[in-house]
């Protein structure tokens, strides 16, 4: 069946985006039979998106990611930051890497059709390391690197009800590798994804995009969805104008259930299958990128207090550059988590994991990279406690938190955490944290082999370290205005680092050691205004300074240059504006500071998302990106960022 879906929406992204005809003797009509079949205007998003709040209300909505359990943004004692998936769906993104260039203070940088490097809070790379990642509590990172292959991420972009970003470590209640920050996506549940909903468009980014929803009812039980999509990706240019000959598409399909067992109980079950192709513009061959999951969720809720949690997945992936390596990955994962209050002053978060995951490498070109062992099963056990104490009732919070991790490459990790909230008044919260998180090894700092044994992994390389000092201000002046303010200042030991042994300098093997240390400090300003209901100005402003250095003795010479992965400043400015009822636009600029170390210049973007709905359920946008200049690069000279013009077809039954 999967087949079947997807070669028809192939076959519609294979057509001509620039011709249109017969998509647009198709779209007439289903806009003729939309304005008959109902004539009354409906929104683009639901009355409870998060959007359509006032920003009173916004400032007020519960998030999940700070403490694993409910608390309103306004008061919560972290950098915090939450995308709606209503704005998502204005800007016109296809993707969650450019969803996430929507949130202030994480650094997005585009390399090519596919390659992404994306962070917080410093150390950017396209194997950035340090940021930990979830997907209604599946981790999107790979024990390969710890990090994330961004081109295999997706799900349908207009389910998504949020994004919950902090910045800031989350190792207390996330676990290791949750070093710089959290970034949270929940989608929606099946009950608010019902009917149909249907997208086809293309343009100069893309040679075609399609997208197809259906949700409906399980009898008196509950709710379910399906859906499946496609994307294919135009290749970008060289800084010569030239070909990058890296086009790729996706393909992925999906469904969940949400189910009322009882008055107490309820279960959810979802799941994706995705298959990927990426040309590569060095060997001409198709880089492949497949895999599937499986999330079964169990919730019993007492009462408003107290609730209890359990959960499993099942994380197959495969991925084949057919050149170096491919790789088998299967991860399994068991959470249970327990939420109580003792008294009316203090509230409790327990739980524990088991984490397991089997990999099986092929060394395709032993002499450039090979992974030994070729296969390897590596066990995650962890229990965290988090209790917040109400020290005075309603004013002053204090959260203590850790997370206690046993692996198999460094034994035991204690990762703690002080949080201190002070609510001045309903408009005004002051906070402070300070931290320690971790980021444990993994197969690359191991077990791999580079040049033939040139550089190898080393089996005594240990977990690298962070202890993070935050404090943070957030303020709403008036009905209209808002604004919020953290600073921090990081610690780091044990960063990674290559070096030769000092004792017989200049022999091999070059080996991954742990000779690194540094600190880092930034200030993050986010500030909302809203001149009127119909909008809202979002803008920030960010400044990061990082020094890291080789310990003293060591003979590495690049770790240094993570002091200039990171650009020092980054401005933004967000305009959503409901121009009437048929209109809307959302513009957004912003200016990025140089990478000295790979050599991109500062630059300045402006995307544009035009919406004009045309009848009660169809909608059409022309979404362009980059629009001031012709190409830019954005973190290396190779390949150029392209300007874009697309356009899409919007309609829901």
């Amino acid at each position: 069946m999967s087949k079947h879906l997807f070669k028809a929406l192939d076959t519609f992204c294979k057509k001509p985006a620039r011709s249109g005809l017969s998509i647009l003797a198709v779209f007439i009509s289903v806009v003729n039979s939309s304005y008959a079949a109902n004539s009354e205007p409906i929104l683009l998003a639901s009355a409870d998106d998060l959007a359509g709040m006032s920003l009173e209300s916004l400032m007020n909505i519960d998030v999940v990611s700070v403490s694993k359990r409910s608390e309103p943004l306004q008061q919560s004692p972290a950098a915090v930051f939450v995308l709606d998936g209503r704005t998502i769906v204005r800007s016109g993104v296809k993707s969650i890497p450019e969803a996430l260039r929507l949130v202030p203070g994480i650094q997005v940088a585009r390399l090519d059709s596919h390659s992404w490097a994306i962070t917080a809070r410093g150390f950017n790379a396209t194997t950035a390391d340090k940021l930990e990642v979830l997907m209604d509590g599946r981790s999107l990172y790979t024990p390969l690197y710890s990090g994330v292959f961004w081109d295999a991420q997706d799900t349908l972009l207009e389910d998504i009800a949020r994004i919950e970003v902090i910045r800031g470590p989350g190792a207390a209640l996330w676990g290791a590798n949750a070093v710089n920050g959290v970034v949270n996506i929940v989608t929606k549940s099946a009950a608010e994804t019902q009917g149909s909903f249907h997208q086809i468009g293309g343009g100069s980014e893309f040679s075609g995009f399609a997208a197809w929803r259906y949700g409906g009812e399980v009898g008196d039980l509950g709710h379910y969805r399906v859906y499946a999509k496609t994307t294919h990706y135009n290749a970008q240019e060289t800084p010569r104008n030239g070909d990058a000959q890296d086009p790729g598409k996706n393909n992925q399909l999906g469904f969940r259930s949400d189910l009322k067992l009882s008055d107490t109980d309820t279960l959810t079950v979802q799941g994706d299958y995705y298959t990927g192709s990426i040309q590569s513009p060095a060997t001409s061959k198709d880089e492949l990128a497949s895999g599937y999951n499986v999330i079964s969720r169990w919730t019993r809720r007492y009462d408003d207090s107290s609730e209890t949690e359990i959960q499993f997945i099942y994380d197959q992936t495969s991925r084949d550059n057919r050149v170096n390596f491919a790789e088998d990955r299967n991860i399994y994962d068991l959470d249970i988590k327990h939420r109580f209050a003792v008294g009316e002053l203090q509230s409790f978060v327990v739980g524990a994991g088991y984490h397991v995951t089997d990999d099986d490498i092929e060394n395709i070109d032993p002499a450039f990279i090979a992974f030994n062992p070729q296969k390897r099963r590596d066990q995650t056990l962890g229990i965290f406690v988090q209790d917040q104490i109400s020290l005075i009732a309603d004013t002053l919070h204090l959260t203590l938190g850790a997370k206690y991790e046993r692996n198999d490459y460094t034994d035991d990790e204690f990762q703690p955490s002080i949080r201190l909230g002070y609510i001045l008044d309903d408009r005004n919260t002051l906070w402070g944290a300070v931290s320690r998180a971790v980021r444990i090894p993994n197969r690359l700092d191991h077990t791999v082999e580079i040049f033939g044994g040139v550089i190898v992994g080393d089996e005594n390389f240990k977990s690298e370290e962070v202890v993070a000092y935050e404090m943070g201000y957030r303020a709403i002046f008036k009905s209209t205005l808002s604004a919020d303010i953290a600073v921090f200042y990081n610690e780091y030991d044990n960063l990674r680092a290559v070096s030769d042994d000092m004792l017989q300098p200049q022999t091999l093997p070059i080996r991954i050691v742990n000779e690194g240390s540094g600190t880092s400090k930034g200030l993050e300003l986010v500030m909302r205004w809203e001149p009127k209901p119909a909008v809202k100005i979002l803008a920030s402003f960010i400044y990061f300074d990082m020094d890291v250095a080789a310990d003293a003795g060591s003979r590495d010479t690049s770790i240094a240059e993570n002091d200039e992965n990171d650009p020092n400043s980054q401005v933004s400015l967000q305009l959503d504006w409901d121009i009437a009822d048929k209109w809307s636009l959302q513009a957004r600029a912003r200016w990025v500071d140089s990478l000295d170390s790979v050599g991109v210049d500062s630059y300045s973007a402006l995307d544009i998302s035009a919406i004009w709905r045309l009848s009660p359920k169809v909608d059409f946008a022309i979404i362009g990106s980059n629009l001031l200049d012709p190409q830019h690069a954005e973190f290396s000279g190779d390949i150029e960022i392209s300007r874009s013009l697309n356009g899409q077809f919007t309609w829901h039954f």
